[in-house]
């Protein structure tokens, strides 16, 4: 029975029946038909004890088809992670418990390690669940002939519904390809090559970073970046700017963590802490798994931000749609002057322009907005690539010259530094896909032999992990060094491995929005780097408990360099926020 996206509670009801009442009810009749008559008391533990026992039935049942299956396709099966709990409940809790105290996907990456492979399946509460950090598995899924074969799928899908409806990044086949055709014509180079929206908010970020600059205040550079990049998305998508540059910023000492950052209180507050929050929530139904309904029964938690989402975007989205009815009845061709209006001009129906809007913010702002935090939070822990950085920049451009799309492809160290700190932390570090009804097989990679993946599962694959694949990239993989960007080997590398370095995703699903975050990060690093000379952490200035913990420096990879917190939502993200001071040119 296919389920709408909405429909989470009956699909997490009829699970229920399915691996908790119909055990219990299976088991008990066969009791009955056996003649065994047991008391109130041993009939509970009975049907408590079925539950496991018929799991552990259906997975070696599940286990057995798949081994045929996988014979007969002439793969092996993916090795299975073997926790000392029923259910791998252990590996469950593990997992949850390192998303509060451990450094960003660590779990994961000492379970690569101690399997010492990189396809793993989790099979978690008795069900497949495929984890990969192979980039050719992820090739195979996003570009190769499994294209057609894995999608977002179902369960992606109703996580995000609420966040995100029917846009771009929550639907697969038609509905995706008719949402992709719709927003596709308004990335075409004229309108990305516009460099006046970024102008204008980036001379007033500097405007805002000169003062603390001045009075050698700490200021929150990841707070004072979303605002930047929701001022320029939200007038590059609807013509309208929604001037939080100029709304209350957090102040050092006094700022309490918020979802994603720091916790603002003005009517920007309201609205980030909402587009922050559903994010996070999200994110939490992803990590809970097929489960997640089971603690919004009766609530949903998205429900509040979504409303405050919705409240906000409606008026915007009605004028917009009335704008096309006047021009329609004036017998005049509405111009496409908005990524909104395009949309107008597209559709009449209020709810699929906002949820394409919203799809489209969510990548304009928040990915924009973590790529430049973890480019500042570098070139504060590197000033010799600051140095190195700022002198291309002053060469191209002096002190106050203004960039061009065409010249500003000159810029390769620029580049370099933008591509070395996706690599580390990329926006997006994980996605995942849903095989369809039919036997698959993932390709062979390396020393790893072709691997089957049964029907209907779930695979996760991680982007931050592959991009620091020392086998990939060398020893040297958890460095942050731009030269790397500049050298032959990582250009033979990525002809070999393409995948090895996904941070706008891939294949025909590649980000529309790529060349114009390019042409905004560059911008924006340029005419920083003429105004600030470097840049230096305040740890003072980080609210309490979003330093690294202690331990870490005890850790093995980058944990034990890491100055800040690095986490992940929807995106990557720096808990508390990226607090600094800068020094002026």
């Amino acid at each position: 029975m296919a389920l709408h996206p909405r429909q989470y509670r009956l699909r997490f009801l009829l699970d229920v029946l399915r691996t908790i009442v119909w055990p219990q009810l299976v088991f008990n009749a066969a009791l009955y038909l056996a003649g065994f008559h047991p008391g109130a008391f041993l009939r509970v533990v009975a049907s408590v004890l079925a539950v496991p026992l018929l799991g552990t039935v259906r997975t070696a049942i599940s286990q057995r088809r798949n081994k045929i299956q996988a014979a007969a396709l002439g793969a092996k099966e993916v090795p299975c992670v073997r926790g000392k709990w029923p259910g791998n409940l252990d590996i469950v809790l593990g997992f949850v418990r390192s998303l509060k105290e451990a450094y960003l996907m660590q779990f994961l990456d000492d379970l690569f390690r101690e399997y010492n492979c990189k396809t793993l399946n989790m099979r978690l509460l008795w069900e497949d669940q495929i984890w990969t950090i192979d980039e050719a598995h992820v090739r195979y899924m996003l570009a190769g002939p499994g294209f057609e074969w894995f999608h977002k799928g179902y369960y992606w899908q109703e996580r995000m519904e609420s966040f995100l409806g029917n846009g771009i990044f929550n639907r697969d086949k038609a509905e995706w390809q008719s949402q992709r055709a719709i927003a596709r014509p308004w990335f075409a180079k004229d309108h990305i090559s516009d460099l006046n929206i970024f102008d204008r908010h980036t001379t007033t970020t500097l405007a805002l970073i000169s003062e603390f600059v001045d009075r050698r205040e700490a200021f929150d550079a990841q707070d004072i970046f979303a605002r930047f990049t929701l001022d320029s998305a939200s007038e590059f998508l609807f013509g309208r700017c929604l001037d939080t540059l100029h709304g209350t910023l957090p102040v050092a000492g006094r700022a309490k963590m918020g979802p994603k950052g720091t916790a603002i209180e003005d009517a920007f507050g309201s609205f980030a802490r909402a587009f922050e929050d559903v994010q996070v929530q999200t994110a939490r139904r992803t990590r809970i798994g097929k489960p997640w309904p089971l603690f919004e029964l009766f609530t949903d938690k998205t429900a509040p931000s979504v409303a405050v989402i919705h409240d906000w975007l409606r008026p915007i989205v009605h004028e917009a749609l009335a704008k096309k009815s006047a021009a329609s009845a004036e017998k005049e061709s509405g111009e496409d002057s908005t990524f909104l209006s395009h949309l107008a001009n597209s559709t009449d129906d209020p709810q699929d322009i906002a949820y394409s809007v919203l799809n489209m913010l969510l990548a304009g702002r928040d990915t924009t907005a973590s790529v430049l935090s973890f480019v500042v939070y570098f070139l504060a822990l590197h000033p010799h690539v600051t140095e190195k950085l700022r002198a291309e920049i002053l060469q191209a451009y002096g002190a106050d010259g203004r960039p061009s799309v065409e010249d500003m492809k000159d810029l390769k160290y620029l580049r370099a530094v933008l591509n070395e700190t996706m690599r580390l932390f990329p926006p997006v570090p994980m996605n995942l896909r849903l095989s369809d009804g039919q036997p698959r097989v993932f390709p062979a990679s390396g020393s790893a032999p072709k691997y089957y993946v049964p029907p209907r599962t779930v695979i996760l694959y991680s982007i931050f992990l592959v991009q620091r694949r020392t086998d990939l990239w060398g020893a040297d993989a958890l460095e942050f060094r731009p030269e790397r960007w500049l050298e032959p080997a990582t250009a033979r590398l990525l002809a070999d491995h393409p995948f090895a370095f996904t941070p706008f995703h891939a294949g025909p699903r590649l980000c529309l929005g790529q060349n114009f975050a390019y042409n905004e990060m560059t911008f924006f690093i340029v005419r920083l780097l003429q105004r600030v000379s470097g840049f230096e952490l305040a740890p003072d200035a980080q609210p309490e408990g979003s330093l690294p913990p202690a331990r870490w420096k005890y850790g093995e990879g980058r944990q034990a360099v890491e100055k800040i917190w690095p986490a992940s939502s929807v995106t990557t993200f720096i808990k508390g926020g990226l607090w600094l001071r800068a020094t002026p040119a």
